[in-house]
């Protein structure tokens, strides 16, 4: 048992730290100076995983299966937000077996950084909708640029993205919050 629990660990860890990675490389002008994993996660107290964006929490699950990995990341985070009094929460996991030249990172998150453009495809099932964002080729939408949202009876509403995505949905969000900030003053 012990094995199993270190190499399940090792893989959430390895996880985690190349989400950091990722998160640098798409947003070098968002992220913190000192980006990186937090310590003692899951602990009772737990206010996510990732130290990477001052006013998001950050949910990080390594899971064989993709849709329980995001919902369980987002709820999570959600969760996690609320403890830690930040703005923003997602949810991340890597799909698995999948090429780091393709749509690899998905997020996940129950509220959307900002208001999305355009009329989402709604599933009812996260990894139909993960299917979506990778694959669907009738889609005139690139696969780096979609968006989806599932609702299912008894859960909370879900917006799934690849992480391209939910960080230019952050980018969006922080100048409409800038923007106002101006015309306050």
């Amino acid at each position: 048992m012990v094995c199993c629990m270190n190499a399940s660990k090792n893989k959430g860890d390895r996880g985690e730290r190349e989400a950091v990675e990722v998160l640098k490389d798409l947003a070098p002008d968002l992220v913190l100076p000192n980006a990186m994993r937090k310590l003692g996660a899951g602990r009772k107290e737990d206010t996510g995983d990732l130290h990477v964006f001052e006013d998001v929490t950050i949910q990080v699950k390594c899971l064989k299966h993709i849709g329980d990995a995001l919902r369980q990341a987002a709820t999570g985070a959600l969760v996690q937000s609320e403890r830690a009094g930040t703005r923003f929460h997602v949810g991340m996991a890597p799909v698995p077996n999948a090429r780091r030249d393709g749509v690899r990172w998905i997020c996940a998150a129950t509220h959307w950084p900002s208001t999305p453009h355009d009329e989402l495809p709604s599933f009812t099932d996260v990894t139909k909708a993960v299917e979506y964002l990778r694959h669907d080729t009738s889609c005139a939408i690139e696969p780096h640029s979609r968006v989806a949202v599932v609702e299912r009876k008894g859960h909370d509403l879900l917006f799934v993205a690849p992480v391209t995505v939910w960080v230019d949905a952050l980018r969006a969000a922080r100048l409409v919050a800038y923007s106002n900030s101006e015309r306050s003053l």
